[in-house]
């Protein structure tokens, strides 16, 4: 409000009660006189939440009919009309702020020695297929807990949570303001035609938006799989059985989204320029070594790795929060997917697109997402792509010119193959053995902790004890939690063989207001702590609820008066 605005408003006041004076006392006021009263009285009354009226209530693109799935499966390229459609679907977010017209608030948890806090957890829940139990966690503590003692888990090594860590991770789950999720369905047959994201936030009473990543047009997907070949009637009836599908609700959404507490504006869906994977047409030609290596998987970890037919390809679902307690009034969330079907290298390149994207962002920003960090290489593999992939990587020659000078091959594989599943899995982010044991993903940690954006400020690569669960130090540990080597792993993969593939796959990254000096007074206002890993709430029921454990973290909205913060 300007300075004149001010001014004319406290005139008016002053007229009105003047008005009111002279009307004490009188039996009847003119109709014209009340309508002067109740407009002086609007133009004088204090100003309500100037934010609501800019709020979209609910807005969505055009979705596709199932013909035009089948199309977009076959055909390519398609007519210019449905390309147009395509591209706007993969451009355009759902966005939802019914919440906040109902009344919704952020909670804004008071943590002691943080006080006022933006609880923020990030979650990848593998197509929401779980999705009642899913629900049945973030909103009913006492049914979950009951639900969970009658569990009896499938898997023999997965040990029951104590109850004080399960209640911990509940109610920080329940309590969250900000959750980002990755790979929702909507329309999917595999996840009961739930509009995921849409089913979840009802339940949590929260506003959200929602990205699609890909729209799925594999022929099994849409039902359109023949099993003519397969010679028994009983199995082939079966299999058409279980890939049939209702055309009434098959959408083919796969995506990821923001659910918040706070209202949601300038909501974009900003898709990778740099697709590191063709899901189309990568998908459609890869041959007999890609299939060999899928089968090999399978066998395995017990787990079919399907072709997966997909338009579209890695995304940014960005949001604007507005947030008072901050100088800025602003908090920006990134929701982003980073590629797996790809070389680390190639991650490191979406992460430098992504970090180029919002480079000019002034306010505080959290990026969040599964990204991937398995430190190996996913690419689709050809025997030609193999060979050149050998020919070109002096690491490679290098590596073999030692075992064969030296006759220790075999031990050398073991050794190298040893350490990384020991440490790389675990902590993408250390340094490895050039030569022996290089760790591939350590590029991408090293480009976001060298990043400045334009006001000079960072990501916060800070380990303090003092902001952890667990009082453990170490990079990024106050906002990814820490374990006794490397971090708590988010994602579990049981193999037929051997043990469990466990790997940190999902982070947070904050921008606040820490520049070089990280022990400026201010840099811990909006900086990471208390992060926690909820994988005891993901293993509690006789299923997990997804493959990848939730994480979350807690920033707080004012200079925390902790230790760390003194230094």
């Amino acid at each position: 409000m300007t300075k004149s605005e001010r001014l004319l408003k406290a005139y008016l006041k002053t007229i009105y009660l003047r008005i009111v004076e002279d009307c004490v006392g009188t039996v009847a006021v003119s109709g014209q006189l009340v309508l002067l009263l109740t407009f002086i009285f609007c133009l004088s009354a204090p100003a309500q939440s100037n934010q609501g009226a800019d709020y979209t209530r609910n807005s969505q693109p055009p979705l596709f009919t199932y013909q035009e799935l089948v199309t977009l499966g076959a055909k390519d390229p398609v007519d210019p009309a449905l390309a147009d459609k395509l591209q706007t679907l993969l451009t355009t977010p759902f966005v939802n702020n019914e919440a906040y017209f109902a009344g919704t608030r952020p909670l804004r948890p008071d943590l002691d020695g943080m006080g006022p806090s933006l609880r923020l957890v990030q979650w990848n829940i593998e197509r929401g297929v779980e999705l009642d139990d899913i629900k049945l966690l973030m909103t009913d503590k006492q049914g979950f807990l009951a639900k969970a003692h009658s569990a009896v888990p499938i898997d023999k090594d997965t040990q029951k949570p104590t109850d004080p860590e399960l209640i911990a991770q509940i109610d920080l789950l329940q309590s969250a303001d900000v959750i980002v999720l990755n790979e929702l369905d909507w329309g999917m047959k595999r996840s009961d035609y739930h509009a995921v994201v849409k089913e979840l936030a009802d339940a949590l009473k929260m506003n959200w938006s929602y990205g699609v990543e890909f729209i799925e047009v594999d022929p099994k997907v849409l039902g359109l799989q023949s099993f003519a070949n397969v010679k028994n009637k009983a199995e082939r009836k079966e299999l058409e059985d279980l890939y049939s599908v209702d055309k009434d609700r098959v959408l083919g959404l796969h995506g990821t989204a923001i659910l918040s507490r706070y209202p949601l504006r300038d909501v974009k869906l900003v898709p990778f320029k740099y697709q590191a994977y063709d899901w189309y047409n990568g998908e459609k030609k890869y041959g007999t070594v890609e299939a060999g290596k899928r089968k090999g998987a399978s066998l395995l970890f017990g787990e079919e790795i399907v072709r997966e037919l997909r338009r579209g390809g890695r995304t940014n679902l960005i949001a604007t929060l507005d947030v008072p307690e901050l100088p800025e009034k602003q908090v920006t969330i990134i929701a982003t997917h980073i590629e797996n079907r790809t070389t680390p290298k190639n991650r490191v390149k979406q992460a430098d697109e992504l970090l180029e994207g919002i480079r000019p962002i002034r306010n505080p920003l959290i990026i969040a997402g599964d990204m991937n960090t398995t430190g190996t290489d996913g690419s689709v593999t050809s025997i030609k792509s193999e060979v050149l992939k050998k020919l070109n990587d002096p690491g490679f020659w290098a590596t073999e010119g030692i075992k064969y000078a030296t006759g220790v091959g075999f031990i050398m594989s073991a050794t190298t193959l040893g350490f990384k599943a020991a440490k790389f899995q675990g902590d993408p982010t250390s340094s490895g053995v050039p030569l022996l044991a290089p760790n591939p993903e350590q590029g991408f940690f090293k480009e976001m902790d060298k990043y400045r954006f334009d006001d000079g400020t960072q990501l916060d690569f800070r380990g303090d004890a003092e902001l952890s669960v667990n009082k453990r130090d170490g990079t990024l540990g106050n906002s990814n939690e820490r374990a006794a080597k490397g971090f708590v792993t988010t994602f579990a993969l049981p193999r037929t063989l051997g043990a469990k593939g466990k790997f940190k796959l999902d982070w947070i990254f904050v921008k606040g207001y820490l520049k070089e000096d990280s022990k400026a007074a201010d840099s811990y206002r909006f900086a990471p702590g208390f992060a926690r890993t909820m994988n005891e709430a993901n293993n509690a029921l006789e299923e997990p609820l997804s493959d990848h454990a939730a994480i979350g973290v807690d920033l707080p909205l004012v200079q925390p008066a902790l230790p760390a913060a003194k230094k």
